[in-house]
């Protein structure tokens, strides 16, 4: 979907048509899904999450923007900002209950779209082995194929320093690899 396109859905939600809702979670309920799974690493807080941000993208779109601001709103990154926020949130939650961390490798372990392969299998735990911010920006450059300028718009960052920050996610992501190829 076109920025174009984002703007005239989210205007069109604005206006209080419910078909442009379901043109909207049509068009990126799979990846907000997949951003909000690589980072909580769980079907059923991804799930939870991607749902949450479409309820609060329509609440806001709907009653709190006004149509100006629907028809300048570069819809995809925001979109990835609210997942990222309410992921963020789930993930504070989440440490100040025990036990969490064991219930989300036991998650991880049960997801049968998740890829099997040897080498799948291994980025996956080198991945899991990153930092949260780490992780979260090979995801949205690698995984998502994000630009620099739209990962600065999901993180708040600036353009150079996610290049930085890339670079040395990606050097971590290396020596995890080259120091466990099997990702044990």
């Amino acid at each position: 979907m076109t920025q174009e396109e984002g703007r005239c859905i989210a205007l069109e939600i604005h206006r209080g048509n419910r078909g442009a809702v379901a043109n909207l979670v049509a068009a990126y309920k799979d990846r907000l899904f997949t951003y909000a799974f690589h980072m909580l690493g769980g079907s059923d807080d991804a799930l939870d999450v991607t749902q949450e941000a479409f309820v609060k993208a329509y609440e806001t779109l709907s009653g709190k923007y006004d149509s100006e601001r629907c028809r300048t709103l570069e819809i995809r990154p925001w979109l990835y900002r609210i997942v990222r926020n309410l992921a963020l949130n789930r993930l504070r939650s989440r440490k100040r209950m025990t036990g969490a961390v064991e219930r989300m490798k036991d998650d991880l372990q049960e997801q049968a779209f998740v890829p099997q392969n040897d080498q799948a299998r291994a980025i996956r735990k080198a991945l899991e082995r990153l930092g949260r911010e780490s992780r979260e920006l090979i995801i949205l450059r690698f995984i998502e194929q994000y630009t620099y300028a739209d990962i600065a718009a999901v993180t708040g960052s600036s353009e150079s320093a996610l290049r930085g920050k890339v670079y040395r996610a990606l050097r971590r992501l290396r020596k995890i690899m080259e120091d466990d190829p099997s990702g044990l």
